[in-house]
């Protein structure tokens, strides 16, 4: 399986997950001109998605998903209350979604698909595990906290798709509102670097070779901040082996594959 991520941070948030012979669009929160240009930048052929997955109804998840869909003829899969959400707010494609429910895996693109439930401020967001031959890979995101459901769907997985989003500092010397700081650091929020590390070091498993850090708040992280916090928490957990890359808002990762 390859994971390429598009892009990720409160502008837009995309990833696909891929083979040699289909898959999957993971939200589409960029326009269907700006996806398109990066699925050719990251040479993914379009040709090869069979569907698009989406966690939650965010405008930054969900900002092209019904022009792309309509465009690609994709099949968009999400639970009834996040279908239910994204009508209300217009980004809807024109054939009905595919229903799924949180906790039953599903099978699409030749993966199967396990989708679990995450604490964060939409009306029921999801995360995902893909499986296929024997590997395992986790996208996780727009979490509040590490919920033990959350800790346990990450054991034992080849590649993580962290969120890291904030520099705990840094969002509260932001000019931000002191209710979008509060909203930011709850229960329901996202994950500081320092939560992001703390629950790494809870699930990294002997066969975890890469992890994805994403979701960066660009005004209230630094990229280079992400990446000393994992360089010293690999150091700690005596795991010098596991790659990590930090996924940036304004360019494509290349592509990981387990």
């Amino acid at each position: 399986m390859g994971v390429t991520v598009l892009g990720s941070g409160s502008q837009g948030n995309a990833i696909v997950v891929h083979t040699a012979t289909g898959g999957v669009l993971v939200d589409a929160g960029f326009s269907r001109v700006e996806l398109r240009r990066r699925l050719a930048a990251a040479q993914v052929d379009e040709t090869l998605l069979r569907a698009i997955l989406i966690t939650h109804e965010h405008e930054d998840h969900v900002k092209g998903l019904r022009v792309m869909a309509n465009t690609l003829k994709l099949p968009v899969y999400c639970n009834r209350l996040t279908a239910e959400s994204i009508r209300d707010k217009g980004h809807a494609p024109d054939e009905r979604f595919c229903l799924f429910t949180v906790g039953a895996a599903f099978e699409v693109g030749g993966f199967r698909i396990e989708p679990f439930s995450i604490p964060h401020d939409a009306v029921d967001p999801s995360a995902f595990i893909f499986r296929l031959g024997g590997k395992k890979i986790a996208i996780v995101t727009d979490i509040g906290h590490a919920s033990g459901l959350v800790q346990h769907h990450l054991r034992e997985c080849d590649l993580l798709v962290l969120e890291s989003n904030h520099e705990v500092t840094l969002l509260m010397n932001s000019g931000r509102p002191m209710d979008l700081k509060h909203r930011i650091l709850g229960k329901h929020g996202h994950l500081s670097n320092a939560d992001s590390m703390a629950l790494l070091k809870r699930v990294a498993h002997a066969r975890t070779r890469h992890v994805i850090l994403a979701h960066a708040s660009q005004e209230c992280n630094r990229y280079e901040l992400v990446e000393q916090h994992a360089s010293q928490c690999l150091k700690q957990l005596g795991r010098l082996d596991i790659r990590i890359l930090v996924a940036q808002q304004d360019t494509c990762l290349p592509t990981v594959w387990v």
